[in-house]
Parts: C-alpha cells; sequence; structure tokens
C-alpha cells in the first residue's frame, strides 16, 4: 500500500514537472482572495467609468448659465465624451495586445482622471468640448478591464466573475446621482478675475478621483499572464502565477508550476502604430469568429444608443418637465415631449433674460430609482449564467434595456 502511495506521488511530482497549458496553470495556481481583489479593483473601475461617462448629464443642466448653453450646445457637450469613446475604442483593444492589459488600462484611466479635472476648471467652452472629447478617449479604454480580469480566472469561474461586473456599473448609476444631490445644490460662489468656481465644477472634480486612485492600485498588481505569455515571455508569465498562489496561500513554497508551453506564435511588433491598429481592427473581421464580432457589434449599438441616450438626456429632460410643470401648472396646460425638448433654450442676447441652472430635487430621486430598478438583473445574470448560458442573457439584453425605457415612460404616466 505504502509503495502504491509513493509511486502516485512520484508520477504526479512528475506530471507537474512537465510543461503545462496556461488554463491548467491557471487551474493548478487556484482560486482565492487574489481573484476575490481583483474583482473588485476591476468593478471598481467600472463603476468609476459609470461615473466619467454620465456625470457630463448632470453638468449639462447646471453649468448652462455659465457657457451660455443652447440645446444644440448641449448636444454637442453630452456627444463629446461619445466621440471620443468611438474614437478610443479603436485604439485601446491594439495598444493592449502590443503594450499590455494593465498598461492600457492605467494609462486609459489616468488620461480620463486628468482631463476631468482640467475640465472642471474650464472657463471656455471649446475648452470644455476638448476635455470631454479627450476623457472620453481615455474612458474607452476601460472596457480592457474584462479581458485583464478573465485572464487571470479559470474556466469554471470566468464567466461569473464577468457577469459580476454589471452589479458595479449598477452601483456606479446610483451612486452618482447621490453625490451630484449632495454637491451641486451647494450654492457657494467662487471667483477671481474671469476665473468662476461653482458647485458643479466641484462635483466634476469628485467624480474624477476614482480613475486616479485606481489606476494607481493597478500599478501594485501583476500584468495578464495570457498577454505576457503571449508575447514568449516565460520567467514572467511565472512570477505572475507565483504572485497570484502567493497571495492566495500566503507562501510560495508549494508552488505547483514549474514550466508553461509557449503558443505556437508569438506576436510581434508590428512595423508602426498605424499599420498594426489597421491589421489589428482588420484582423477582427477576417478571422473565424467574424460573424459573432459582428453580431456582438449590432446587438451592443442597438443596446447603447437606447441606455446612453436616457442616462445622458434623463436630468435634462427631467428637469424641462419639471420646469413647464411649475410655470404652467393647471389641468389644461398639456404638452408633449417634442415641445418639451424645443422650447427650453438659453438666449445670450437678450440681456433681461434669466438664467435658471437649478436641478429639481424629484430629478435626482428619480434617477436613482432608475438605478436601483436595474438591480435584479445585475444580481440574476451571474448567479444564473452558468446554468442558462451566455447567449441567453445577451438575446436578452435588448429586453432589458426596453424594460427600463417602458418603466420610464410608465412612471411619468401614472405620477
Amino acid at each position: 500500500m505504502d509503495k502504491n502511495k509513493s509511486k502516485d506521488a512520484e508520477d504526479s511530482a512528475f506530471l507537474v514537472a512537465q510543461p503545462v497549458h496556461l488554463d491548467d496553470a491557471i487551474e493548478m495556481v487556484g482560486f482565492g482572495h487574489f481573484h476575490y481583489y481583483l474583482l473588485f479593483i476591476c468593478g471598481s473601475l467600472f463603476a468609476a467609468f459609470a461615473f466619467s461617462v454620465t456625470s457630463v448629464s448632470f453638468v449639462v443642466p447646471s453649468a448652462q448659465c455659465d457657457f451660455y448653453m443652447t440645446s444644440v450646445h448641449k448636444g454637442i457637450l453630452n456627444g463629446a465624451s461619445m466621440i471620443g469613446m468611438f474614437t478610443g475604442s479603436f485604439i485601446w483593444g491594439y495598444i493592449a495586445d502590443s503594450k499590455g492589459r494593465r498598461y492600457a488600462l492605467i494609462v486609459s484611466m489616468m488620461m480620463d482622471g486628468v482631463f476631468s479635472i482640467i475640465s472642471s476648471v474650464s472657463q471656455i467652452y471649446p475648452v470644455l468640448i476638448f476635455c470631454r472629447l479627450m476623457s472620453g478617449f481615455g474612458v474607452s479604454g476601460a472596457t480592457v478591464l474584462y479581458s485583464y480580469l478573465g485572464e487571470f480566472i479559470n474556466a469554471k469561474y470566468r464567466e461569473k466573475f464577468l457577469c459580476w461586473m454589471e452589479i458595479f456599473w449598477t452601483s456606479g448609476i446610483i451612486l452618482l446621482p447621490c453625490v451630484a444631490w449632495i454637491i451641486i445644490p451647494q450654492t457657494f460662489r467662487i471667483e477671481y478675475g474671469f476665473f468662476l468656481f461653482r458647485s458643479w465644477n466641484l462635483f466634476v472634480i469628485i467624480c474624477s478621483f476614482p480613475s486616479i486612485i485606481l489606476a494607481y492600485l493597478l500599478v501594485r498588481l501583476p500584468e495578464s499572464p495570457k498577454f505576457l505569455l503571449s508575447k514568449g515571455k516565460h520567467d514572467e508569465t511565472i512570477d505572475c502565477l507565483k504572485f497570484v498562489y502567493k497571495w492566495n496561500n500566503k507562501t510560495i513554497d508549494d508552488f505547483p508550476v514549474t514550466s508553461l508551453i509557449l503558443p505556437d506564435c508569438t506576436y510581434e511588433k508590428s512595423s508602426g502604430f498605424l499599420n498594426g491598429l489597421y491589421e489589428s481592427t482588420i484582423g477582427l473581421f477576417t478571422s473565424e469568429f467574424k460573424f459573432i464580432a459582428i453580431i456582438t457589434c449590432i446587438i451592443q449599438y442597438c443596446s447603447t444608443t437606447s441606455y446612453y441616450m436616457l442616462m445622458l438626456w434623463f436630468p435634462e429632460l427631467m428637469n424641462r418637465l419639471r420646469w413647464y410643470e411649475t410655470l404652467y401648472s393647471g389641468p389644461k396646460n398639456t404638452t408633449n415631449m417634442c415641445e418639451i425638448v424645443s422650447m427650453y433654450k438659453i438666449e445670450p442676447e437678450k440681456i433681461d433674460y434669466k438664467c435658471n441652472d437649478d436641478i429639481d430635487q424629484s430629478v435626482y430621486l428619480n434617477i436613482v430609482i432608475i438605478g436601483i430598478a436595474c438591480i435584479p438583473t445585475s444580481l440574476i445574470v451571474p448567479l444564473f449564467v452558468n446554468k442558462l448560458g451566455l447567449r441567453f442573457f445577451f438575446s436578452g439584453k435588448l429586453f432589458r434595456i426596453r424594460s427600463v425605457c417602458c418603466f420610464v415612460v410608465l412612471h411619468y404616466i401614472f405620477t
């Protein structure tokens, strides 16, 4: 009996000593505290992403008097971040594949934080637009966090952990109006020459801090093991796995992996940035997964079009509705959304025009309610994704967007 145990131990040691695939190595390293901490960091990054993208929706109504903004100006300000994200989405993926996932996340979030701070003290409308454009360009790199998180986790927990990211986004959407509710109604006013600093400026600064803080915390974490191995950096990949193992087990004495199987080919540096960017973009739609990529992009386009329209314009539209109800109270004074959108403008050429940049208190509360309405889905998906599959929930994503929109419409019909 002892001889059989001894033989099994020798066979096990022999198998561990052989080179293994990265997925097997991640499985052997195990699952523990490091992965939960990584989920917290990446989830917080996703919440910071929500802060950065949707914070401008509160800036639009509260800064309209400072910049004499008409509805067109407000639309440009809301669209600046989206244009920056559209441009950055083509670039950060290539940077993540050529420079590293962690590198792309750190640089992109620092860019978002720095330009958000600059935008908070902008005194000129074109400067504000440029800063929001660059902030959107930077924050689009936060989508790399899905790759960064997923490449540390074994197949058993990967889908569930990636789905847990949604609850952090929802938490950010709920927390943002709470922060705005505390800061923006403050009436302090700091003036020095042409420089003006009000509550909305402070709100933008506060919203920029999470990106900078989380970028610093990412510096203390290792690079993705999959990226390191794809570049042929065998020893650095082993060190990365040892880092994870030590975090989970407080020691590396029993570290089970001694050698990894290198991929058939490693990614070489391109002849130039633009050429590499072009090749990586074209490769996405010429690979064997091109059909899946196209369908995914279409679904994502449809869902985000509805979602961002709702989140970016909701405070402004709700504020206009409350303004109209206050000014034209009475049962016969009915209107529709198109009239509400077109009637409220800032006319800077009228000297006697009194601008109103107050946000009704009910606006903050209603946005919190919308965020809370998203919590059930955010909890259901990770709990049942392994049983029902990703395709089931992915196809239901459009239903979720429609459900939120219907909830908003019904809320205003019956209140």
